[in-house]
């Protein structure tokens, strides 16, 4: 396929977070398939991006960075340093960078990209795969607001979004709805094998767990009640969930999540020190 000479959206690396985003994108109208070049070094990705989402494609980093206007960064952390050195030449004014890079700050991007294009860093979780993440967004300095109202269009289409006024905030994003998926499928294993200890097969234990963590998702979400209150709602006195409860809290589970997400932001941000110190 011959390439145009200008495209809207380009997106370095097309992993599956990135396909996420630019299926998110397209799902919701805010790009067409027409306006999208996307590069990867892997020429099987590739073909399942053009397959699947009907693009144009690269190998080339260079060709996004020198005919896209958004710039979707969705490489590996570990080789942000070395493919933002190889495009930052070809970088102008007007231009903007997205990273969805854990550990890569704002800093480091401007160090690496150049003082070009406007920056916005972000944190989504695997669950923007269904359209039901979470995010969180950093708008560095100078963001014009129509930028700014656009990129919140695209987050909004992934699932929910928060904007952080503080970059190293979103160190505690990445702890808690960037790693909390993983948790969470932990809890989902805990029900499910109480589940088959109680008699049900395998089967049955795994749907009831799985609905029972939707179910009580939503009743979280739209019930328009505390997690305190919904807990009460459930844990009558003297009854089988107050039972239950008392052997999670008597094994300290709630701070056992809390040390969980603060473990994991605390490894976000070292790993962001690490990268600030790369040269």
């Amino acid at each position: 396929m011959k390439l145009k000479s200008k495209y809207r959206y380009g997106f370095i690396g097309i992993g599956k977070m990135a396909q996420a985003i630019l299926g998110s994108m397209l799902r919701a109208s805010l790009a067409k398939a027409s306006e999208v070049l996307v590069s990867d070094p892997s020429a099987a990705t590739l073909r399942e991006a053009a397959r699947r989402f009907r693009v144009a494609t690269t190998v080339d980093n260079l060709e996004v960075a020198r005919r896209c206007e958004w710039i979707w960064l969705g490489t590996k952390p570990f080789h942000a340093a070395e493919v933002l050195r190889g495009i930052s030449s070809d970088l102008r004014k007007g231009q903007t960078l997205l990273s969805m890079m854990a550990g890569v700050s704002t800093r480091s991007l401007r160090r690496w990209a150049g003082p070009a294009p406007a920056l916005v860093r972000f944190m989504p979780n695997t669950p923007a795969l269904l359209g039901a993440g979470a995010t969180g967004v950093y708008f560095a300095a100078g963001i014009p607001p129509a930028l700014r109202k656009r990129a919140e269009k695209i987050f909004a289409a992934m699932g929910k979004y928060i904007a952080v006024p503080r970059e190293a905030l979103l160190d505690g994003v990445t702890g808690l709805s960037g790693s909390g998926p993983a948790f969470v499928y932990l809890v989902a294993l805990g029900l499910i094998e109480g589940g088959r200890r109680s008699g049900l097969n395998p089967a049955q234990a795994k749907t009831l767990a799985v609905q029972t963590l939707l179910g009580a998702s939503r009743m979280l979400a739209e019930a328009g009640h505390e997690p305190e209150a919904l807990i009460q709602h459930v844990a009558t006195k003297g009854g089988t969930t107050e039972a239950g409860l008392k052997v999670l809290e008597a094994r300290g589970l709630r701070a056992l999540l809390a040390e969980a997400v603060a473990a994991a932001t605390r490894r976000a941000a070292e790993i962001r020190e690490q990268n600030e110190c790369t040269r």
